[in-house]
């Protein structure tokens, strides 16, 4: 199961793959290191806690970039 979290530190969003006690996360963005401790999101450089379902990212607040076409038109002159 894939879930999407956003680090508590920076907001980078990164995907777990697996969930278990005593996982150990390091943020690629910032670098923080965090481990899921009793269901909670342990921030090792604050000694944070924080709820794992709070971080949880919903399909909905994922930002969608549009992607534009951009035609061009070169008249060849004669």
């Amino acid at each position: 199961m894939i879930k999407l979290i956003r680090c508590p530190s920076c907001g980078e969003e990164i995907e777990l793959n697996d969930l278990y006690e005593g996982m150990e996360i390091q943020c690629r963005l910032c670098n923080s290191i965090m481990i899921i401790k009793e269901g909670k999101l342990l921030l090792l450089d604050t000694n944070e806690e924080f709820d794992l379902d709070e971080l949880v990212q919903d399909e909905e607040e994922e930002t969608v970039e549009e992607e534009f076409e951009e035609d061009y038109y070169f008249e060849e002159e004669v």
